[in-house]
């Protein structure tokens, strides 16, 4: 929470509380609250380094599928040649 949040909270109770003190105890109570959520929920959130990290990894993955996916058509292409041959060499028979 920023403390412009902080204050603006302040001022609104403020209005509503007998004492300064009320006010402030609410807020800090609030600010507490808030902070602790953010704290278990940190966790959970992704980084500008945690999506760079991931990116990376994607394209390293990307780059290994096409190279398996290139090495696979060429191994068909090499198998079906081989086969049409072997039948064009039966068929010469």
């Amino acid at each position: 929470m920023t403390a412009t949040q902080s204050l603006k909270i302040y001022e609104i109770l403020h209005r509503h509380f007998k004492s300064d003190a009320d006010a402030k105890s609410v807020v800090e109570e609030i600010e507490t609250i808030i902070d602790n959520k953010f704290e278990k929920e940190k966790n959970l959130l992704a980084t500008k380094e945690d999506i760079f990290r991931l990116e990376k990894l994607i394209l390293q993955n990307q780059a290994e599928i096409e190279k398996r996916f290139t090495t696979t058509i060429v191994t068909i292409i090499s198998i079906i040649s081989a086969v049409v041959g072997i039948a064009v060499a039966i068929i010469k028979l």
